[in-house]
C-alpha cells in the first residue's frame, strides 16, 4: 500500500513513513487520513449522516442519536480498494547510479500499488433503556483509511540502453513498499433527550493499533563525496512492527429538533496522540538485482528486538527490545449538521423515536466540516542516541553505520474544511430505502511535503446505497436489514518538482569534507544530519478509492 488508507530508513524509516498511512483514528471522518464515514447508511449518503444518526454506529459518529433508536445489532464492513501511483522526479543534485541510465533531473518509470482488498469491519448495537436513553457499544469498529494490506514494488525491470535488462529498486522504496494494518477502536456511549427535542450524547473509545510496515533506507549515501556517485547495493530494507494497545479517545454530540421535520445536529471528536513502540529488522544490501532475481544469500539481516541488535558479537545495544518510539497527534474534528425530513402523514408521528424508515418519506442533509489536520504536521520518530544526537544502535552488514535517533518526517498538512450533502428515500414504506450524496473537502497538502502514504489534495466523492428491511412478525416490532453502500473517491493529482522536498534517511550523519553541528541538527554543506542531500519525493502522485460496504442488521 502506497498510501496510508490508511495519502504519505536506517530503522526508523519504516515506520516514518509508513505508520502515518493509517493510524488507528486520526480523522475517522473528514481529515487527510480516511474518507468519509464508515457504514452503510454512512456512506451510501456520502458522509452527510450527523444529523440523522439513526443507526447504532451513532455510538461513535453522534451518541445524541442513541437516544430514541431502537434495540439494534448491525454487523457489517467495508472492503477497500485503493489505487496509488507515483512518477517520481529524480532530484537534480541526485548522485544515485542508476542501472537503466535514468539522469538527473529525469522520471523514474511510474509505478502503482498492488493492493488487496482491505476489509474494515464494524460490529455496533444500540439498546433503548427508555423512550428518552439509549446506550451504544462498538465492540469492532475499524477506521475507514483505505487499504490495510497492501504494497508496491521493491523493484522494477528495465531495458539499459544498450538493450540489457536491469532490475532498479523501486522508485518509492524510501517513502514506503508495503503495509499490514490492524486497527479497532472500541466505542461505548449514552444518548440521552434531555428536554423535548433535544438530544445529548458522550461516548469512550479505546483504540488499538498493531502495524508492520516496510521500506527503504538511503545507508551509505552520506558516505559520498561531493562529485561522486551513490551505488544503492548497500541499502537496507527496514521492516518495522510498532503498536499502542490504548489510544484514549471521546465523542460528543448533539441533536435539535426545532420541528417536527427539522434536525439541527453538531459533533466533536478528540483522542490522545498515538504512542506507539516496538521494532525494526534490517535486511542489509538488500535492493541488488540478485535480490530482485530471489537470490538473498548476500544479505545481512538484524533486529533491534535483540540484545545484540543482531550484530554478531557480546554487545547488548538494543537491551530488550521496543527500541522505537512513534509519536504523533491525533487531529480534532467537528461537525455541524443540517437536515430535512418529510414527515408520512399515514402514520402517527412519534417524537421521541427515531426511525426515518417507518416515519419519513424522504429526508435530505447538509453537514459542514473540520478537521485540525495542521496538529499534524510532523511525525515524531525517535531511536536510542547519544546527548549531541548521534545513533548508538547498529545496523549488521554496515560496520560504522548506526540509526539515527531523530528520524521524524515532515507532513506539513493543513486544517480541512468540507462539505457532504446526501439524503434516504424509502420507495416502500417502513421496507426499502434508496439513498444517494456526496462530498467535498479542501487540500491540506503542504506540496513540498508530499507523501505516498496519505492522499492530501482537494478531493471529493458520491455515494449510493440501500437498505431493505424484511419483518418477522405482524407487528414489525422485529426485523432483519440488508444493506449496501458504494464510495468512490477521487483526488486532485499530486505534484512537486521544487527544491526541500523530502530527503532519504542515512546511516551516516554528514558527508565526507563537512563538519556536523549538533545545535542545530545540521551538517556545514546545509543538509540535516543523516538525511540526503537530495529529496526523494519530487514527481507526481495520483490516488482514487472504492468502497464497498455490505451489512446486514437485526431490529428487535
Amino acid at each position: 500500500m502506497m498510501r496510508m488508507s490508511l495519502r504519505r530508513r536506517a530503522s526508523a524509516a519504516a515506520i516514518a513513513t509508513g505508520f502515518v498511512l493509517s493510524l488507528p483514528a486520526l480523522a475517522h471522518a473528514t481529515g487527510i487520513t480516511e474518507f468519509p464515514d464508515n457504514g452503510s447508511e454512512q456512506g451510501g449518503r456520502g458522509g452527510a449522516w450527523v444529523a440523522r444518526a439513526s443507526d447504532p454506529l451513532a455510538v461513535f459518529y453522534n451518541p445524541a442519536g442513541l437516544a430514541g433508536q431502537p434495540t439494534r445489532l448491525i454487523v457489517q464492513s467495508n472492503f477497500n480498494t485503493e489505487k496509488t501511483c507515483f512518477t517520481r522526479l529524480k532530484a537534480a543534485n541526485d548522485p544515485t547510479l542508476d542501472a537503466d541510465g535514468t539522469k538527473p533531473g529525469q522520471y523514474y518509470p511510474q509505478i502503482c500499488s498492488a493492493n488487496q482488498t482491505a476489509i474494515d469491519p464494524q460490529i455496533a448495537m444500540t439498546y433503548r433503556l427508555t423512550s428518552r436513553i439509549g446506550i451504544g457499544f462498538a465492540p469492532l469498529l475499524a477506521p475507514s483509511g483505505a487499504v490495510s494490506n497492501g504494497s508496491a514494488p521493491q523493484f522494477i525491470q528495465s531495458t539499459s540502453a544498450s538493450g540489457a535488462k536491469v532490475y532498479e529498486p523501486g522508485p518509492s522504496r524510501y517513502l514506503l513498499t508495503s503495509a499490514n494494518l490492524l486497527v479497532l477502536n472500541p466505542t461505548l456511549g449514552i444518548g440521552a433527550e434531555v428536554m423535548d427535542r433535544l438530544r445529548l450524547g458522550a461516548s469512550f473509545t479505546w483504540g488499538i493499533a498493531s502495524l508492520k510496515f516496510t521500506n527503504g533506507i538511503a545507508a551509505t549515501a552520506n558516505q559520498v563525496a561531493a562529485g561522486g556517485t551513490y551505488v544503492p547495493g548497500t541499502e537496507v530494507q527496514a521492516v518495522a512492527n510498532v503498536h499502542d494497545y490504548f489510544v484514549p479517545g471521546f465523542n460528543l454530540g448533539a441533536i435539535y429538533s426545532p420541528s417536527d421535520d427539522f434536525d439541527i445536529a453538531a459533533w466533536y471528536k478528540w483522542s490522545d496522540a498515538i504512542k506507539a513502540e516496538g521494532d525494526i529488522q534490517t535486511s542489509t544490501s538488500y535492493y541488488t538485482a540478485a535480490v530482485a532475481q530471489g537470490k538473498t544469500g548476500a544479505v545481512s539481516t538484524g533486529n533491534t528486538a535483540l540484545a545484540n541488535c543482531g550484530v554478531p558479537g557480546p554487545s547488548t545495544t538494543c537491551g530488550s527490545g521496543n527500541n522505537v518510539h512513534l509519536q504523533v497527534a491525533q487531529p480534532m474534528e467537528a461537525k455541524i449538521g443540517f437536515r430535512y425530513h418529510k414527515r408520512r402523514d399515514d402514520v402517527p408521528y412519534d417524537e421521541h423515536v427515531r426511525d426515518p424508515m417507518a416515519q419519513d418519506v424522504f429526508d435530505i442533509e447538509a453537514d459542514l466540516t473540520w478537521a485540525n489536520d495542521s496538529a499534524f504536521s510532523n511525525l515524531q520518530v525517535r531511536l536510542p542516541g547519544t546527548a549531541t544526537g548521534d545513533g548508538v544502535l547498529p545496523i549488521n552488514g554496515i560496520p560504522g553505520t548506526s540509526a539515527p535517533p531523530n528520524d521524524d518526517i515532515p507532513h506539513g498538512f493543513k486544517d480541512v474544511y468540507g462539505i457532504r450533502i446526501g439524503g434516504d428515500y424509502n420507495v416502500l414504506r417502513d421496507q426499502l430505502a434508496l439513498r444517494a450524496g456526496g462530498f467535498l473537502q479542501s487540500n491540506g497538502q503542504n506540496p513540498q511535503d508530499q507523501n505516498v502514504d496519505f492522499a492530501g489534495s482537494m478531493n471529493g466523492g458520491f455515494a449510493l446505497g440501500a437498505t431493505y428491511r424484511l419483518h418477522l412478525s405482524k407487528e414489525k416490532a422485529n426485523a432483519i436489514e440488508f444493506s449496501l453502500g458504494y464510495e468512490h473517491v477521487f483526488y486532485m493529482d499530486e505534484s512537486y518538482t521544487g527544491s526541500n522536498g523530502i530527503q532519504a534517511i542515512a546511516g551516516t550523519a554528514c558527508p565526507p569534507n563537512t563538519t556536523e553541528n549538533p545545535a542545530t541538527n545540521t551538517c556545514s554543506n546545509g543538509v540535516t544530519r543523516y538525511r540526503t542531500a537530495w529529496d526523494i519525493n519530487l514527481g507526481t502522485i495520483t490516488n482514487s478509492i472504492n468502497v464497498l460496504n455490505v451489512g446486514l442488521g437485526y431490529k428487535f
